[in-house]
């Protein structure tokens, strides 16, 4: 999986050259994915408790207590961080920080974890202040670490859930709201969940966040010679979606690279006032 991921990265770089960094830096932290293989969790559910879930809108699993190897994850973080801590990075001095923290206290980063998953931007923010590092930066690091084990958790859930008459805005296997959106080949629009990857199908004009349906307060704009790329965007609650027309391109990138290489749309969207 991690080889097609690079290769997918390596593709994008040849093909939108202004995203090279952003990519770049990702493409060091995928390739230190490599050697990390996460436990697989225990998932079984009885039939009528997976049945029930899904008539009361439930998703499989909360995300303060999906099932995830916090000790792979442990791991691969602290190859993120001493991997980062050692380039000219303008924040290393941060980030070697981190690694003294978490190698001086071993629940430390189980506990930064559990921070990111609950989403809890207090304390998340806290932690960022006594290492020295942007939280969002911090953010970033530990959900990337937690991928592997996401990964392997939803596809082992795949088969429990109706991904395509998941009528919800959120994620039916974690719960976690999108981060982008997608219209397959087909044209219908599937979105991407933030955290776990899950995609599922979606009503094409209709927030996910506030479930708004008036045509006339939602819209999108297109980001300009980028044919197949464009921001939705609700004027209900001001929020919006990158979303990839995989109908224009002949070879999509998996959703969690689009998601970095159109971090301009992003800028973007907060220019107009979205968030």
């Amino acid at each position: 999986m991690i080889e097609h991921l690079l290769e997918h990265i390596d593709r994008l770089i040849q093909q939108r050259p202004v995203c090279k960094e952003v990519l770049e830096s990702y493409r060091e932290l995928a390739s230190l994915m490599k050697k990390v293989e996460p436990e697989p969790q225990d998932i079984r559910f009885e039939d009528r408790l997976k049945d029930m879930k899904k008539e009361e809108g439930f998703p499989l699993f909360s995300r303060e207590d999906i099932p995830v190897d916090l000790e792979a994850s442990s791991e691969l973080f602290a190859k993120f961080i001493e991997h980062l801590s050692n380039t000219e990075r303008e924040d290393r001095d941060g980030l070697k920080k981190v690694l003294e923290k978490s190698k001086s206290d071993s629940g430390w980063t189980d506990s930064l974890f559990k921070t990111v998953l609950r989403k809890d931007d207090k304390a998340l923010s806290k932690t960022g202040k006594e290492v020295d590092l942007d939280p969002a930066t911090l953010s970033f690091l530990a959900q990337v670490a937690l991928r592997p084990s996401l990964y392997a958790l939803r596809d082992a859930a795949s088969d429990r859930i109706d991904k395509e008459h998941w009528n919800y805005g959120y994620c039916p296997v974690c719960g976690s709201e999108p981060d982008m959106a997608c219209f397959a080949k087909t044209g219908k629009r599937y979105l991407h969940c933030e955290l776990c990857g899950q995609e599922w199908a979606y009503h094409r004009l209709k927030c996910p966040f506030c479930r708004n349906e008036e045509h006339k307060t939602l819209g999108y704009f297109e980001a300009e010679q980028e044919e197949g790329l464009r921001v939705d965007f609700c004027r209900q609650c001001m929020k919006y979606l990158k979303t990839v027309d995989k109908r224009v391109f002949e070879e999509a990138a998996p959703m969690e690279l689009e998601n970095l290489a159109t971090i301009h749309l992003d800028m973007l969207a907060n220019e107009h006032g979205f968030k």
